[in-house]
Formats: structure tokens, C-alpha cells, sequence
């Protein structure tokens, strides 16, 4: 028989180490949209519950959103196209277009918002509000930006603001804290970046998680604490 010596483990004692999991403090999210695209107006009000939900359990990490612009229908005329006919010749018909609008505005209300089609007017270009929304992002604080971002969404989708127009973008952009002047100066230096997604909205959690459509609070919420589980670390 072995002894024990005092101060020591036995033999057939093994001696475990304490492991701690330290949690990140932050999450990156890159959100990926096209303004005109109501499934993200839909998506973002999701994403801004989840966000809440989240963010307001002790010991989370914050979330840092980073919104990615994506154009979906590109070579359109600078001043757009009539909406009503773009959406006939796209859907094929009067009557599958407002099917397709009571699915969305259904989803909308849903989600604690309103869509109102019947305002709509223009099927807008958007790049220039996409370039709005990057000089935002260049200038203003998460928090300003959200603002932002949700006055081209709601102006378009609730009042028909026409946001593929200059004017109605410098108008925004002032209402926002931006000086419009200094924004088409930037434009001038500053060429387009947009992104390439095979569709919107999607949600990318820390480069390694991704969501694909207008996705429920639920199932952010699980993506975020999965996000959380991937990236932390044993000390």
C-alpha cells in the first residue's frame, strides 16, 4: 500500500482544474437589406424585440449591428418605375399582386407594424438611399442611424416617399443630423459599396451563423445565444 503523504492527492486521486467559460462581450451582426424589400422592414422589427430581449438579460453580451445594403433590383431608371406595373408585370397579375401585399401587411401587423401599399407610387431606385445610409454610418451614432434607417423604411412603405429621389433623401438626411451637402460631397469621393446577398433580409451572427428571410424573435434569439456558446472560450 502506497502512503499517503500529507499535503498530497493518494494514488487513485486525480487532481481537476477549475475551467471557466468567459463570455464575449460583444456579438457582430450583419444585417443584409434593400429598402424597398417590406420582408425587412418586417425582419428589422423582429430584430429590434429580439435585441430587446437579449441585450436586457444580466450578463449578455451587447450586439453590434452593422447593416449591409443590397440592391436586389439593379438597372433601373434613376427616377424608378410606376409601381403598380412593376408588380403586374412581376407577379403576373392585379390579383396576385394584392394577395401578395395581405401576406405582407398580415406579417407586418404581426410583427407591430403597418405597410401601406396603397400610398406607393414609385418602384424607386435605390441606390442613392443605400449611399444615404452609408454616409450614415460613416457619420452618426448606432442609435442616430437606427433613426435613420427607419425613417427611409417607414417614409417608404407607410407614407410612399419617393427615396430613390434627391430631394427627398436631402430632406431625411437633415431631418437626421446630416448635412445633405456634405453628403453629396462625400458621394463625389466615395464610390458605391454595395453587397451581394441571394436574398433579404438575412442575418449573419459573428461571421458564422446565418438566418435567411424575416426570421421569427424566436428564432434570433436562439441564433444570438448559439452565436454566444461558438465564440466563447475556456480559461
Amino acid at each position: 500500500m502506497t502512503p499517503t503523504i500529507p499535503g498530497s492527492l493518494g494514488p487513485n486521486v486525480q487532481q481537476q482544474e477549475d475551467t471557466a467559460t468567459a463570455m464575449p462581450s460583444t456579438i457582430d451582426l450583419d444585417v443584409y437589406l434593400d429598402l424597398i424589400c417590406p420582408w425587412c422592414l418586417i425582419g428589422k422589427k423582429h430584430l429590434e424585440r429580439a435585441l430587446a430581449l437579449f441585450t436586457g438579460v444580466p450578463g449578455n453580451p451587447a450586439v453590434r449591428v452593422h447593416w449591409r445594403s443590397v440592391q436586389l433590383i439593379q438597372g433601373l431608371p434613376v427616377d424608378g418605375v410606376d409601381f403598380e406595373a412593376f408588380y403586374t408585370r412581376r407577379l403576373g397579375s392585379v390579383e396576385r399582386v394584392r394577395a401578395r401585399q395581405a401576406q405582407v401587411r398580415a406579417a407586418a401587423r404581426h410583427a407591430g407594424t403597418d405597410v401601406h401599399f396603397e400610398r406607393i407610387r414609385r418602384f424607386p431606385n435605390t441606390l442613392l438611399a443605400h449611399r444615404l445610409l452609408a454616409y450614415g454610418q460613416a457619420q452618426l451614432s448606432p442609435e442616430k442611424l437606427d433613426a435613420l434607417l427607419d425613417a427611409l423604411l417607414l417614409g417608404y412603405f407607410q407614407q410612399g416617399a419617393d427615396i430613390g429621389n434627391e430631394g427627398t433623401l436631402s430632406d431625411i438626411a437633415g431631418r437626421h443630423g446630416l448635412d445633405a451637402a456634405a453628403w453629396k460631397t462625400w458621394m463625389s469621393t466615395n464610390p458605391a459599396q454595395l453587397e451581394q446577398a441571394d436574398g433579404v433580409p438575412l442575418f449573419v451572427f459573428n461571421q458564422r451563423i446565418s438566418l435567411s428571410g424575416a426570421q421569427p424573435v424566436e428564432a434570433l434569439l436562439e441564433a444570438m445565444d448559439e452565436a454566444v456558446a461558438a465564440t466563447s472560450v475556456s480559461m
